[in-house]
């Protein structure tokens, strides 16, 4: 097969950091080719319609939005951009009983789903955390069940457990409390720990368990299909897609005197591409059986420790309005034969995603990678109809999408991918690439590094 066209970079996957990354090197002045081996682009970002209803793939949230990577993005290159809804409040449902997520100390204190000795611990808890990040303490190696009381209740557990796995997609003894030091500002300084990030442990301590109240997360009017359909829009003429056609291996050679081999060109099953540099945005786990040479024992044994985050989004239709807030419900399940859930009311935020009159909710649960799908399933329409009976004579749609929301838990002891790589000019972007917040935000935060990495090697002049 001879080579077919020569770019400056290939993108591998159109999924949402697939075309970021695109969108951003192409307004930056690069020849881009993306390859993307369904036909369709989006990924896990898209909205389709199932008996009359528009449907996400899983319930979403656009965190960070007022000033976080994603808005710095759309405001340096998208032409145009998506109207937004604010997403509204949090409640939690704990045994039936439903109340507003407690935000400050004063909440968390009055706060009755929890028993009254476990709101104190937990109080104490944040504090002492704040010391400890305060002293110097990696809180990167710190789990939440390594500062979580073992005298808390039942019900106490169940609640650190939820934010555990749907913050992290691991349970708390995975979970490093750094991720819930997260802070929201965008830029990304100078490496030290968790893939280039610096943790700063200020600010109030209460907010260092919960990360402050939801002031910056919104909603795509109109779905998250909007989103891709606004990077579509904003792609340069420097940029081609080429749907249907899969990489097969990336090509590299000798680098000269130096030990990192480099990029020369990719190959899929439609032609090889000259390029200068790819960006991979696929999983990070395929990396070793995509280069035509071995890479380093370290990095290979690294990537087969990624654990990816598996879940199950069940989506009701109704035939009228059940959930009246704007506001997501986080139910903690206190039983084995439940799951931990996330409810949303889509339509809520948009009236158009149902027909008229109806009601869509989204239901997200993180799901065992060993469960079979009828498992899961059975397991996640018991947890619904349990805590809302009412729901089952409302319903006249069901569906169910089985999804990998995150390439990679962010967990203390499994593998987590880099933006770099042993190859040189060969880089990856996506939720196995950079631990930072969760979903399409931290996707965007992944481009934002492989931008500027690229800037620092020289590949790359930012306009």
């Amino acid at each position: 097969m001879s080579t077919t066209e020569k770019y400056d970079v290939a993108v591998i996957g159109a999924g949402v950091s697939g075309l970021l990354s695109a969108l951003a090197l192409g307004k930056e002045g690069k020849k881009v080719l993306v390859v993307e081996r369904e036909n369709y682009i989006g990924g896990t970002c898209r909205t389709y319609e199932h008996q009359g209803y528009k449907i996400d793939t899983g319930p979403h949230i656009i965190t960070r939005l007022d000033t976080g990577p994603l808005r710095v993005l759309m405001d340096k290159y998208f032409d145009v951009i998506p109207y937004f809804v604010p997403f509204g409040k949090y409640f939690l449902r704990i045994n039936r009983q439903v109340k507003q997520f407690p935000w400050s100390v004063k909440d968390w204190m009055m706060f009755e789903l929890l028993p009254v000795e476990d709101r104190s611990m937990l109080v104490k808890i944040i504090f002492d955390v704040a010391y400890m990040a305060s002293t110097g303490v990696d809180m990167s190696r710190v789990s939440i069940s390594d500062i979580t009381p073992r005298s808390l209740s039942h019900t106490s557990h169940a609640f650190i457990d939820y934010l555990s796995y749907f913050m992290l997609g691991t349970g708390p003894a995975n979970a490093p409390v750094s991720r819930f030091l997260d802070r929201k500002s965008y830029k990304v300084e100078k490496p030290k720990e968790d893939n280039g990030l610096t943790i700063p442990y200020v600010g109030k301590a209460y907010n260092m368990l919960v990360g402050g109240r939801p002031t910056d997360q919104f909603y795509p009017r109109g779905g998250v299909q909007t989103i891709v359909d606004a990077l579509s829009y904003s792609l340069p003429e420097k940029v081609k897609i080429n749907l249907g056609d899969e990489l097969v291996k990336v090509d590299i050679a000798p680098n000269g005197l130096a030990q990192m081999p480099k990029v020369t060109s990719t190959t899929t099953y439609k032609g090889i591409y000259e390029t200068d540099t790819v960006i991979y945005s696929g999983y990070a786990t395929d990396l070793p059986r995509l280069i035509d040479s071995p890479l380093p024992s370290y990095y290979v044994d690294n990537l087969k420790k990624i654990e990816k985050v598996n879940s199950l989004s069940v989506w009701l239709g109704l035939d009228e309005p059940i959930f009246k807030d704007e506001g997501s419900e986080m139910w903690v399940s206190t039983s084995p034969d439940t799951f931990h859930t996330w409810m949303i009311p889509t339509s809520n935020y948009d009236p158009t995603l149902a027909p008229k009159g109806k009601h869509l909710v989204g239901f997200a649960f993180i799901v065992p990678p060993d469960m079979p799908y009828d498992k899961a399933e059975e397991k996640a329409r018991h947890t619904i109809f349990s805590n809302i009976p009412a729901l089952e004579s409302h319903m006249n749609m069901i569906h169910y999408q089985h999804l990998v929301p995150e390439k990679a838990t962010w967990s203390i002891h499994a593998g987590f991918g880099d933006i770099k790589t042993p190859v040189k000019n060969l880089y990856c972007v996506g939720s196995d690439s950079f631990k930072r917040s969760m979903g399409l935000t931290r996707a965007s935060y992944s481009v934002h590094k492989m931008l500027d990495t690229l800037g620092l090697e020289g590949n790359l002049n930012l306009l």
